[in-house]
């Protein structure tokens, strides 16, 4: 059994609403795999999956909802390659050393952050109906949940959504395509 296999088991079996079976459970248990070998390690990959509660109601899988947490944690590097020092085991250090002086924060220096403040910190919120890491403006689902018209105007094979009350055109088009103002010569 693939160690990716038996932590998703492992977290079904603590918590029933994330077990996965089938296709689902293969599928995300060779993604976890490849994050644990990539230096991610279970209790952080634990955090990810199973810190913050499913949506209510659910309006797609369970599955799909931990593959959009796994793929948003993918888009980083492993917190451990950041850090530069190696965890014992798979621990997580919330707490700083007894002989470190915490230093103060800066808003122009660095994100000087424990692994344990990044991984608690989403700057991107997540769709109640689905999970995806993003939602409409203003709204607790994303675009597609609220199924917003698809853009008339993005090139491409997946087009976005473009508000309902617009002019057909998602933010990026209406933006980025600005035609050349009237009275301009070459």
């Amino acid at each position: 059994m693939h160690p990716g296999l038996q932590l998703l088991l492992e977290i079904g079996a603590a918590q029933p609403e994330l077990l996965l079976t089938g296709k689902a459970l293969t599928d995300q248990g060779r993604v976890v795999t490849v994050m644990l070998e990539s230096g991610w390690t279970s209790a952080q990959l634990r955090h990810v999956i199973a810190s913050r509660p499913l949506p209510a109601p659910v309006r797609t899988s369970v599955g799909a909802i931990i593959a959009a947490r796994l793929r948003a944690a993918q888009a980083y590097p492993p917190p451990t390659a950041l850090t530069g020092s190696a965890h014992s085991g798979d621990v997580l250090d919330d707490e700083p050393p007894a002989t470190a002086a915490t230093p103060e924060r800066s808003s122009t220096g660095p994100a000087a952050r424990t692994v344990t403040e990044a991984l608690t910190y989403r700057a991107l919120v997540e769709c109640a109906g689905c999970g995806v890491p993003c939602t409409a403006p203003g709204e607790d689902l994303c675009p597609a949940c609220l199924d917003w018209p698809l853009c008339a105007t993005c090139p491409g094979p997946t087009p976005r959504r473009a508000h309902p009350h617009g002019d057909g055109r998602c933010t990026t088009c209406a933006t980025a395509f600005t035609g050349p103002t009237q009275g301009s010569t070459p």
